[in-house]
């Protein structure tokens, strides 16, 4: 049984690669993120109607266009009272570095249907450009022939659950995690029969499960490092509930959409 990752409650250059954060004990089996760590990271609030909303996370590839998934939007929505935050790192406690933006428009991919069945992309128009400093910046995205390996050093990073049923504690500050990438054929003899790998799709986590993303980190970058800078490769779509044995992450394979993403937004 697959799962979606949003989660409902009530209510201009390339970017050189950080050092690699240390590895702690402790997104799922992940750690706090260092501000200004990631500065693509959004966090979109999605109004579904006066009393609930969903969020997701999402990067931002321009000045004015946010890359998440399709399935985030998958509830009919508020446009007008949905919003996307920026430079955002503890939701809680907002900083001076964090700017709020209207969304202008969402673009759906015409051929999704289900995440499961692949074309889990979307693109969010803020309502103006937002200025960029060391804490908001577009993150560089995977091109067709960007091949990523087992042996490529990738992260995912959201505000999602850290375990299932269990959300990011106060005061809700990002989370990290470094994940492998997994071959797509490996990938689907995990799933068996309970999810066809697409070539669209690209898979990343740990045998033992210990970390993942989960419930909203939908619609979040997965970036690897390539040479000295960092490649959006993925974007968070589905799994096998969170952090289970043998089932990796799927995420939207960013290199098989270049064209899509350059009609509709020019990037």
């Amino acid at each position: 049984m697959t799962h979606l990752k949003p989660v409902l409650y009530e209510l201009l250059c390339v970017s050189p690669v950080s050092s690699s954060p240390l590895s702690r004990s402790s997104i799922m089996g992940g750690q706090d993120a260092e501000e200004g760590e990631w500065p693509w990271q959004v966090y979109i609030q999605i109004q579904v109607n006066h009393n609930n909303a969903t969020f997701c996370g999402g990067s931002l590839i321009s000045e004015q266009w946010v890359l998440t998934a399709v399935h985030c939007f998958k509830l009919s929505f508020l446009l007008e009272h949905s919003f996307v935050r920026l430079g955002a790192y503890k939701l809680d406690q907002p900083s001076s570095h964090e700017v709020k933006k209207s969304i202008k428009k969402v673009v759906l991919h015409e051929q999704y249907e289900k995440a499961a069945d692949g074309f889990d992309i979307a693109l969010v128009q803020l309502d103006s450009e937002v200025s960029l400093s060391c804490y908001i910046n577009p993150v560089q995205l995977a091109k067709p022939n960007d091949v990523f390996t087992e042996d490529t050093e990738c992260w995912v990073t959201g505000w999602g659950w850290t375990k299932e049923n269990v959300p990011v504690a106060h005061p809700r500050t990002l989370q990290e995690v470094q994940l492998p990438i997994v071959d797509n054929r490996r990938c689907q003899s995990m799933y068996n029969s309970k999810a066809t790998i697409r070539e669209d799709m690209m898979c990343a986590g740990v045998e033992d499960g210990q970390k993942d993303t989960c419930l909203g980190d939908s619609g979040g970058p997965l970036v690897c490092r390539k040479g000295n800078c960092w490649i959006q490769a993925g974007i968070v779509s589905f799994g096998r509930r969170c952090g289970s044995l043998n089932s990796p992450g799927v995420y939207t394979r960013v290199s098989n959409f270049t064209d899509w993403i350059k009609k509709h937004s020019g990037v």
